[in-house]
């Protein structure tokens, strides 16, 4: 049986603001208060603090005291532009993957991770392995600027759409099933094209969910 894992405070606080910045709960502009929200959530100030800082890093949220942040305006374009510019260096990172055989094994034991989080239903522990996977396909590019530059979009804008819709977990699995299968057989032109649609899929599910929650 594996061990139950129990996600940090300031992860729970950060997913929960996140869900509600993404579906329009918290309006752009928006003040946050550490200690309304705290008290609102029933914990203390410190993972609140916590997750702001995580928030700010995303690109959420700017920071304008020790206590307070407003909730940064994201526009579906803004988004759509992200996840674009994403797919086009992802889709890249991936087709050169492909040509590189010997860094093959550590993207697949990271499929495995992602399939196996998948299975279990652990969420949380489906993001971090989603991001080690992904991750591994970068460096197998062997392209130090092209990981560089997707460092700045995964840290500008995560995916953590695993975080609002509860399918996406296993639905991302198939779609790495396809991105590793081209990546292991060589295959350039199917390895970009899984992950360039692997990650533009991604954006229709996150713009639905938007929708459905504005409607």
């Amino acid at each position: 049986m594996e061990p139950i894992s129990v996600q940090p405070m300031r992860e729970q606080v950060a997913a929960i603001l996140r869900k509600a910045i993404f579906s329009g709960e918290l309006k752009p502009g928006q003040e946050l208060v550490q200690e309304e929200i705290a008290n609102q959530l029933g914990i203390s100030r410190m993972p609140v603090r916590e997750a702001f800082q995580i928030l700010q890093r995303d690109g959420l949220i700017s920071l304008q005291s020790h206590r307070k942040a407003v909730v940064r305006v994201l526009t579906d374009d803004e988004i759509s532009d992200h996840y674009e510019i994403r797919a086009l260096l992802e889709g890249e990172a991936a087709a050169r993957a492909a040509k590189h055989p010997g860094d093959h094994e550590e993207i697949l034991s990271a499929f495995e991770d992602t399939v196996k989080m998948a299975d279990q239903g652990s969420t949380s522990e489906f993001v971090s392995a989603n991001e080690a996977f992904h991750r591994s396909i970068w460096e197998a590019s062997h392209s130090p600027r092209l990981v560089m530059l997707l460092n700045l979009l995964w840290n500008g804008l995560p995916p953590h759409l695993p975080e609002l819709l509860p399918q996406q977990p296993s639905r991302s699995a198939q779609e790495h099933t396809r991105i590793v299968e081209a990546i292991r057989g060589g295959d350039v032109t199917a390895a970009r094209t899984a992950m360039r649609e692997h990650v533009l899929r991604s954006l229709e599910d996150f713009l639905s969910y938007r929708v459905s929650f504005k409607s």
